[in-house]
């Protein structure tokens, strides 16, 4: 009701409501919000609707290679440590 309410009032601009309502009705935009723009950056995604409008197998695919991403940082991280112990 809130977004509604903010909606309703033109509280934000109406760009920053749009995008407000996006993360919190769409499920896995606000997990991939700080990310999206990399993965479409690095070629991982191109958004079949437009920039800041995206399906959802396409979120579902950003958050997929942002979790193989921090996995492959943190393997690289750890084989790193473990090389300048071993030696």
């Amino acid at each position: 009701m809130l977004l509604l309410s903010m909606i309703a009032e033109r509280e934000l601009p109406m760009l920053e409501l749009i995008e407000l309502a996006k993360r919190v009705q769409i499920p896995g935009y606000e997990a991939v919000y700080e990310v999206v723009h990399d993965a479409v950056r690095e070629g991982v995604m191109a958004p079949s609707i437009s920039a800041g409008f995206y399906l959802q197998c396409e979120i579902w695919d950003v958050l997929r290679w942002a979790k193989y991403r921090t996995s492959a940082k943190t393997s690289q991280v750890e084989r790193h440590g473990r090389w300048a112990i071993s030696h």
